[in-house]
């Protein structure tokens, strides 16, 4: 798209398609090393939504160390004071939005991460959006969604104190699912499969459980085999269940059983050295105008297949 179309298309966006606010939000970015942040949720909680970012920037370097981590591309980060708000941007799955806590809008030229700061957990949301950035600048490949989610689901419990960075803790909603989806069925659901997007109980089980098999994959070193099953999957065209004997020297039903056994715990997790030198009263921050703040929303819209007409 040319300059003048990308224009152009601002333009509509901030004449025809900007969300209606209520109670004129006061926008303000925070900048840190190495992110901004644009809320209007307060200039503190903004200086803790970058720090959380630099704090998981710094342990995921630490953690993947001989990983080609790469993310050229620019991050903007949105930090909305509601749900309703962020609910403006939502994918959009049967013409209704999909309920979610936070969002990775990733894009050729630019990348965005959108979150809740009303969520009831939003440290834990900005681990899991700031994992499908870094998975996105690391993979060349789109992968299937239970192990980008999971992969997400995995990094977002990480947890950072005065001395420590403790990384794998499972979180509480993922060791209560009562109702399993087979491994199979798990692995067939795909971006437009309705457990994916439909809002509901289904969903739900597909992230916990997602993230549980990711816990599981990385405490029983199963990379190689994960490899091995989408190289099967995606270059040989292997059946799923045929692809998981191969994979994981195990039958479906066989890979059933051991996740089940492994999800009664108990559960490792490891501890790093927590990241020196963040301190986020250091990091800039500067008002932004409504009309600043405007063409930054309309640019989302712009980057996002649901919203771009």
């Amino acid at each position: 798209m040319s300059s003048a179309a990308r224009l152009l298309a601002v333009v509509v966006c901030l004449g025809f398609a900007l969300p209606a606010f209520s109670g004129e939000p006061q926008w303000v970015e925070i900048r840190s090393p190495h992110f901004s942040v644009v809320t209007d949720a307060g200039e503190k909680p903004g200086r803790d939504v970058a720090v959380r970012f630099e704090q998981m920037r710094a342990v995921f370097g630490a953690l993947m160390v001989k990983a080609k981590v790469n993310t050229p591309i620019p991050l903007q980060i949105i930090a909305f004071r509601n749900r309703k708000e962020l609910r403006q941007f939502a994918p959009m799955w049967q013409g209704k939005p999909t309920e979610l806590a936070g969002l990775f809008e990733s894009g050729q030229d630019r990348c965005f991460i959108l979150l809740d700061m009303a969520a009831p957990n939003p440290g834990q949301v900005v681990f899991h959006e700031y994992a499908h950035q870094l998975m996105a600048g690391t993979l060349s490949m789109q992968l299937d969604p239970w192990f980008v989610e999971g992969f997400a689901e995995y990094f977002r419990s990480i947890e950072v104190d005065g001395k420590k960075a403790y990384v794998g803790r499972v979180p509480e909603d993922e060791t209560y699912v009562l109702a399993w989806m087979k491994i199979a069925d798990l692995f067939r659901v795909q971006q437009q499969s309705k457990t994916y997007n439909e809002n509901g109980d289904h969903r739900t089980v597909f992230y916990a459980e997602s993230g549980m098999l990711l816990h599981y994959i990385y405490d029983n070193s199963l990379f190689p085999k994960v490899a091995n099953y989408f190289d099967l999957t995606r270059n040989k065209h292997v059946g799923v269940e045929d692809a998981i004997q191969q994979a994981f020297g195990m039958s479906p039903a066989q890979f059933d059983k051991a996740l089940h056994n492994y999800a009664r715990g108990p559960f490792k997790f490891y501890a790093l050295p927590a990241p020196a030198g963040i301190d986020g009263k250091a990091y800039a921050s500067t008002p932004l105008s409504a009309l600043d703040a405007q063409a930054i929303l309309a640019d989302v819209h712009l980057h996002s297949p649901d919203y771009q007409a």
